[in-house]
Parts: structure tokens; sequence; C-alpha cells
């Protein structure tokens, strides 16, 4: 028996344009829950972030360097011994960064998808804004740069009077015959 992805239930105050490219996309559902927690967490904090997650790292790294410069002022004035304060200095700097790693390691995944979110999304929106036509616009200008760089022209625009050069590409089957 096959299970369609639209069985997937959607955090109510989610965005419907985001409900619906997570239900036509392979995204895994962990990593759907991942996005849809962080958003949770969303506009908590002071000031308000989207993710506050990285204030409080941010917060925790400031204070840890703290640490660090208050141990070499303590060092300065109680004369601590230089290899006791190196070991300390990093172990506090050890457990820093082992902690800043796991937070950024568990939010890439988060940014990964609202990266891929956002992106379809936009690609989305620049299809609907696109005019079709365009194209014509792009396929003459890359044919005048290629007459600039002395390159033969791939296409003829019927709008515009045949140069009377003959083509200097690929000779066709009739021509090959003669």
């Amino acid at each position: 028996m096959a299970a369609s992805k639209h069985t997937r239930k959607a955090a109510p105050r989610t965005n419907p344009v985001i409900r619906e490219l997570f239900r036509n996309s392979n995204v895994s559902e962990k990593r759907e829950q991942e996005w849809q927690d962080a958003v949770r967490r969303a506009g908590t904090g002071t000031p308000p972030m989207r993710f506050p997650v990285y204030e409080h790292l941010y917060q925790f790294n400031l204070c840890a360097e703290n640490m660090v410069e208050l141990l070499q002022e303590l060092s300065d004035k109680f004369a601590i011994e230089p290899k006791a304060l190196l070991y300390h200095q990093s172990l506090i700097q050890y457990v820093r960064a082992l902690i800043s790693l796991e937070i950024v390691e568990q939010m890439s995944g988060v940014e990964q998808t609202e990266a891929w979110l956002f992106g379809s999304q936009q690609r989305s929106e620049d299809e609907k804004l696109r005019d079709p036509d365009d194209v014509y616009i792009v396929v003459r200008q890359r044919e005048a740069e290629r007459i600039k760089l002395g390159l033969p022209p791939r296409i003829q625009f019927i709008d515009e009077p045949s140069s009377g050069k003959k083509s200097t590409g690929k000779r066709t089957r009739i021509e090959q015959v003669d």
C-alpha cells in the first residue's frame, strides 16, 4: 500500500506556501520537524530573533572569552603558574568550542532546509513574474555576442534581413550529396 506525502501534518500556523513546498518536496520528515521546531521558537528572546539560539551562542562565547581574560588577570595578580594558566585557559576554550560546534551542527540542518524552502519559493515567484517572451531577447543578445566574437550565427531571425553570407557552419546532408 502506497502512502502519500500529503498525509504530513503541518503546524497550524505554518505559511501555506511553505506547507505546500514541504508537501511537494523530498525533504525527510526529520528535517521538516527540525524546521518546524526552530520556527516555533521564532520571535522569542530579547531582542526578538528568528533563531534565538544564535544570540545565546554568541553570549556563551563572549562569556567564555571573558573567563579566559579574567583568568589572565588573576594570574597577573596572584601569580598562577604559567603552565597551569595555559591548561585552564585551554580547557575553557575547548569546552566553548565543543558546545559551539554541537549547536552549529544542529542548526545546519535547519538552515539548509530553509535555504531550500525559500530558494524554491523565490524560484516559484520568479517564474510567475517572468515574461515567456524574454527568452527571445536573451537569444538575440547571445547571437550578437557570438558575432562580436567572430563565431557563426546559430539561428537567423525572420525580422532581420539575410546578410548574403554563406553559413560557415556544418553542411547539410543535401549539400554533401551534390
